[in-house]
């Protein structure tokens, strides 16, 4: 009886270790779009955050924002393999909303971007820039996101609601 006790015991070890397995290298990251700044538009005070996004309330001129990207020991942005931005084009004219990644050299003055993507559609978008220039050669740079927001052309105003980044 007294034999069967350290197998038990292995045994349960063994158990609660399969069942409480993850892979702890995979994170994702929701981060709402009110985190996101003004940028280099020519008019910020069309821009607005108003507690669930932040909005190109101009009617005339496109507006550029920045959006930070965490970059801890945890979650490096480096690591990041997928970036979706997500909100919504006011533009009824066929103007793009256009996101990509960048990095704000931390020892010179500069910066450098990826290619963008863009969507025309009117109505609401997921946008997926690459994240190359996110890679170790920039692991010491300063990560973002750049976002330009065409004016609004109907009722409701573009917006970068928010962004998820997963490794």
């Amino acid at each position: 009886m007294y034999r069967s006790i350290p197998l038990f015991i292995i045994g349960a070890v063994v158990s609660s270790a399969l069942v409480n397995s993850s892979d702890a290298a995979a994170l994702n990251q929701r981060v709402s779009g009110t985190n996101c700044s003004y940028g280099n538009g020519s008019t910020t005070s069309a821009l607005i955050s108003i507690g669930n996004a932040i909005f190109n309330q101009s009617t005339t001129s496109a507006e550029t924002i920045s959006c930070p990207v965490t970059d801890d020991d945890r979650f490096r942005k480096q690591d990041i393999t997928t970036l979706n931005v997500h909100g919504y084009n006011g533009s009824t004219t066929g103007v793009a909303v256009e996101a990509s990644t960048c990095v704000v050299f931390f020892g010179a003055t500069g910066e450098a971007c990826s290619a963008s993507v863009s969507s025309t559609a009117n109505g609401n978008y997921t946008l997926s820039p690459p994240t190359t220039v996110w890679s170790s050669a920039h692991s010491s740079d300063f990560g973002f996101i750049r976002v330009k927001l065409p004016a609004k052309g109907g009722a409701t105003a573009s917006s970068v609601r928010g962004y998820y980044t997963a490794s």
